[in-house]
C-alpha cells in the first residue's frame, strides 16, 4: 500500500483505505466476521499511497480472546493485481479470437466429441442459409451433409476426434434453400487445457465458383481436344485415300473378272446355272467386302462418342490393318502380328484407338520409305496382370536422340516440309492419356518402338 504501520495504526480501515464503491460490501464482510461468519476469497480493490490501484483477494477470519470472545478480525489477503491483468489480457485475446472466428471470410464450424455443432460462424451462416441458433446442438453429418458424403465426411471428423487431422478434403453440402455448395475442408482436433480431445474445428473454403470455372475449362479443353482429334483424323483419312483405293481395288477387280467371265460364257452358250450361281456368289462376297471398307471409313470419320466402352485391342489393331494393310504390302513392307489368344479388354474409344494405330503405322511406313534393306513392322498385343500392351516396331533407323524427348510435342515433326502436320503423335499421346494409359517411344536395334500401355477391364 505504501503506508507504514505507524501511519495506519488506529485508523478506520474501511473509511480510510477502501475505495468508495467498495466501502459498503467490504464493511459487510468485516461486520460478518465480527459476528463469527467468516468469508473466503472476497475480491476488492484498494488504492495505494501513491494513488495506484491494487486488487486484493481477502480471507476474513474472526479474532477471539482466550475466553472465546470476538475481539476483532484478521484479514489475510493476496495481491492479485498482476493476475487480474493477465486475466484481462486473456479475456481480451479470447474475445479477439472469437470475433476473428466469427467474422472470418471462411466457413468455420465446430463439433463436440459426439458430433454435435458447437461453433458456427457468420460465413457458415452465409453459405448455408442456416443461422447459428438454428444449428447449435444438431448433428453436423446427419443434418447438413449430402447422403453420398455422410460416410466419408464422418470418417474425416472421427479421425480428427482421434487426433488425425485432414487437409483439403472436398465435399458438397446443401443450403437451406436446397442449393449445392462445394466446400474444401481442413479438420483440426480441438483439445482442452489438459490436452484432452473435446471436439473438432473445421475450417472450410467455398469453392463452388472455382469448381464451376474448372468444369467450364475442362469442357472447353475436351471440346478443343475433340476438334483437334477430329481434324487429325480427317487428315489421316486424306493421307489414307491411296490406301483405301488399293483396298477397294481388289474386290472391284474380282467383281469385274467374275462378271466378264460370266458374260463370255453366256455369249458362247456354255454358262450353266451352277457356274453362274458360283460367280454371282463371288460377286456378292466382294460387294460385301467393299461395302464393309466404305462403312468402316464412314464410321472412322465420325466424331467419337465421349462415353468410354470396353473394346478389344486385338480387334482395333486388326481393323487398322484392314484399312492400311494393302498399301503397306504394296510399299514392300512386311507386316508381322503377334497377338495373345485371349486378350483382355480395355476401356476406351475404338475409333480413336484405330486412329492411334494408324498414326503409328503411317510414321513407320514413312520412316522406312527411303531406306534400303528389309522393311518390316511388328505389331504385338499382350498383357500382364493389370495392363494390356500394344507395341509397334519398325526398321526405320530409329528416332534422333535430340528428337526423342520432343516426339509427342504438338506440331513437332522430323518429316520434310509438307509431309507432316506434327499433330499425329501429339494427338495419339492425348488419346491414350485420356484413356488412363501411356504411350512411350524408344529406339531399338535398327528402328523405333512405340509402346501403348492401358489398364485392362474384366
Amino acid at each position: 500500500t505504501g503506508y507504514t504501520k505507524a501511519e495506519v495504526l488506529g485508523l478506520d480501515l474501511v473509511a480510510n483505505f477502501i475505495t468508495d464503491e467498495y466501502k459498503v460490501p467490504v464493511g459487510e464482510v468485516l461486520n460478518k466476521a465480527l459476528e463469527g461468519e467468516e468469508t473466503a476469497n472476497y475480491e476488492f480493490p484498494l488504492y495505494t499511497k501513491s494513488g495506484e490501484r491494487v486488487d486484493v483477494l481477502l480471507n476474513s477470519t474472526t479474532r477471539r480472546d482466550a475466553t472465546g470472545k470476538i475481539v476483532g478480525v484478521v484479514g489475510v489477503g493476496q495481491d492479485i493485481t498482476e493476475l487480474n491483468k493477465v486475466r484481462l489480457e486473456q479475456g481480451s485475446i479470447a474475445l479477439d479470437l472469437t470475433l476473428l472466428v466469427d467474422t472470418a471470410n471462411a466457413p468455420i464450424f465446430g463439433i463436440d466429441a459426439h458430433g454435435s455443432i458447437n461453433e458456427w460462424n457468420k460465413q457458415s451462416e452465409k453459405i448455408t442459409g442456416y443461422t447459428k441458433a438454428e444449428v447449435l446442438g444438431l448433428d453436423l453429418v446427419a443434418n447438413f451433409i449430402t447422403d453420398e458424403y455422410k460416410v466419408p465426411v464422418g470418417e474425416v471428423l472421427n479421425k480428427a476426434l482421434e487426433g488425425e487431422e485432414t487437409a483439403n478434403y472436398e465435399f458438397p453440402l446443401y443450403t437451406k434453400s436446397g442449393e449445392r455448395v462445394d466446400v474444401l475442408l481442413n479438420s483440426t482436433t480441438r483439445r482442452d487445457a489438459t490436452g484432452k480431445i473435446v471436439g473438432v474445428v473445421g475450417v472450410g473454403q467455398d469453392i463452388t465458383e472455382l469448381n464451376k470455372v474448372r468444369l467450364e475449362q475442362e469442357n472447353e479443353r475436351k471440346e478443343a481436344s475433340a476438334q483437334i482429334i477430329q481434324a487429325s483424323k480427317l487428315a489421316t483419312l486424306g493421307e489414307m485415300s491411296t490406301s483405301v483405293a488399293h483396298e477397294l481395288n481388289q474386290p472391284l477387280n474380282v467383281i469385274r473378272m467374275a462378271a466378264g467371265n460370266s458374260r463370255r460364257r453366256i455369249s458362247k452358250g456354255t454358262a450353266d446355272l451352277e457356274y453362274l450361281n458360283a460367280k454371282l456368289e463371288r460377286i456378292e462376297e466382294q460387294t460385301v467386302r467393299a461395302s464393309a471398307i466404305i462403312d468402316h471409313m464412314r464410321m472412322f470419320g465420325r466424331e467419337a462418342n465421349e462415353e468410354l466402352e470396353p473394346i478389344n485391342p486385338r480387334a482395333v489393331v486388326t481393323n487398322a490393318l484392314g484399312l492400311m494393310g494393302e498399301q503397306l504390302r504394296l510399299a514392300g513392307i512386311k507386316i508381322v502380328t503377334e497377338f495373345s489368344e485371349d486378350c483382355l479388354l480395355i476401356l476406351g474409344h475404338s475409333i480413336q484407338m484405330e486412329q492411334v494405330i494408324l498414326n503409328l503405322l503411317t510414321n513407320a511406313r514413312d520412316a522406312m520409305t527411303e531406306r534400303e534393306g528389309e522393311k518390316k513392322i511388328i505389331l504385338r498385343v499382350f498383357e500382364d496382370d493389370k495392363s494390356v500392351h500394344i507395341t509397334a516396331d519398325d526398321a526405320g533407323g530409329g528416332i534422333l536422340e535430340n528428337a526423342l524427348s520432343r516426339i509427342f510435342d504438338p506440331f513437332y515433326t522430323t518429316k520434310e516440309m509438307g509431309k507432316g502436320t506434327g499433330l499425329g503423335l501429339s494427338v495419339s499421346y492425348g488419346i491414350i492419356n485420356d484413356m488412363n494409359g501411356t504411350l512411350v517411344a524408344e529406339n531399338i536395334d535398327g528402328g523405333a518402338r512405340f509402346t501403348i500401355t492401358l489398364p485392362s477391364v474384366s
